[in-house]
């Protein structure tokens, strides 16, 4: 039974979807390179989406960055769109 102890462990150590939502929404809005309510994000079983426009590359690069690091996070799909002035 050691092995159903340490799964026990694991997923009690395991961020909810709304923690690392949470968490992600912090980071973009803390973020001056990622423009304030331009990327929302969701977030089931781990995995991060996030949706929005941008007007730069760079906007979009930043926003990834900040949220792949999270920990909990299992991938990321990017469905932002750039889209220049």
């Amino acid at each position: 039974m050691p092995h159903a102890r340490a799964k026990r462990t694991a997923d009690s150590a395991r961020l909810s979807d709304a923690q690392i939502a949470a968490e992600a929404t912090r980071r973009l809005a803390w973020d001056a390179a990622v423009p304030e309510h331009a990327v929302k994000v969701h977030v089931s079983r781990g995995r991060v989406t996030l949706r929005g426009e941008l007007q730069r590359d760079q906007q979009r690069a930043a926003a990834l960055e900040d949220v792949t690091r999270l920990f909990g996070v299992t991938g990321v799909s990017d469905h932002t769109v750039v889209k220049a002035e």
